[in-house]
């Protein structure tokens, strides 16, 4: 059994790799042992040698330059949160899209200058492909896709999930060192009613980070549903919410798929294309942090 001590100087090695200190509710949220914040602070107390804390940032030691990044950083998260919002506003417009997440590194506002933005998308059951040519088609005719514009500008839809397979704890076998942190990392941006769920369909994260507990965005950072973006995604639905355009979309889609792209589908935790889930994430650097 991990013993508490352990389990926070994991929790700040983790970060420390992402140049991120973390206050006491983050190392208590993203604890791998079941703690209070009382027993996580007398535990800190006692790691003096090896963790400093500083303006309410622990981090280890000779690592003081980390409180300077964050704050660096978090202002660039806010820029990007900004750009990203926009982009969020039109996929509302979509009547199969019903949550939007900002996922990796601008989950947890510590994003590179040179970074692009993901995003991760709760469609309807049933319309997987549709919600995709659709979204992704938006994006190409922006011209923000990755590969279009300059990578700090792109915005990358690589991962859609269907509303009747909420549930990615199958996605834990290969990467269980990091997969709970990168899913408990996502922040809705905005929502129709799916990210409850969702968080209650991945309790399971609770063996992996028992204090976690689910972001709750800043209001700046949300975005509304409006009459208008109702009455929008109404007349797209009648116009394009048929079976057959969903299977229409599914073979256009493959059909343009890269070769290479292909050989890798189904083959690891990459590149995963079935009815319930499209997750396109090549160049996995995740083996590298274990």
């Amino acid at each position: 059994m991990t013993s508490l001590r352990d389990s926070i100087l994991k929790t700040l090695i983790y970060f420390d790799l992402f140049d991120y200190p973390l206050n006491l509710l983050e190392i208590w949220k993203w604890l791998g042992t079941k703690a209070s914040l009382n027993e996580v602070k007398k535990e800190l107390d006692q790691l003096k040698e090896k963790v400093y804390c500083q303006d309410g940032f622990y981090f280890l030691s000779g690592r003081s330059e980390l409180i300077q990044i964050r704050q660096e950083r978090y202002n660039l998260s806010e820029i990007k949160f900004k750009r990203a919002g926009k982009f969020i506003k039109l996929l509302r417009y979509i009547p199969f899209i019903k949550t939007v997440f900002v996922c990796n590194r601008l989950g947890y506002s510590n994003i590179h200058a040179d970074s692009d933005v993901d995003l991760a998308v709760i469609v309807s059951k049933n319309r997987l492909w549709l919600a995709r040519l659709l979204a992704v088609g938006l994006f190409n005719f922006l011209k923000v896709r990755p590969k279009q514009t300059l990578r700090s500008e792109a915005i990358d839809l690589s991962f859609f999930i269907s509303e009747d397979n909420l549930n990615l704890e199958n996605l834990v076998k290969e990467e269980a060192f990091v997969f709970p942190y990168w899913l408990s990392q996502f922040v809705p941006v905005f929502d129709r009613g799916k990210t409850k769920q969702f968080f209650q369909a991945n309790r399971w994260l609770e063996k992996y980070l028992p204090n976690f507990l689910p972001y709750d965005l800043n209001l700046r950072r949300r975005v509304q549903d409006s009459l208008f973006s109702k009455l929008v995604r109404s007349v797209i639905s009648l116009l394009t919410d048929y079976d057959y355009l969903e299977k229409l979309s599914e073979r256009y889609q493959m059909k343009i798929m890269p070769p290479q792209l292909k050989r890798q589908i189904n083959q690891s935790r990459e590149v995963i294309i079935n009815q319930q889930m499209l997750k396109f994430h090549q160049g996995n650097h995740w083996q590298e942090l274990k």
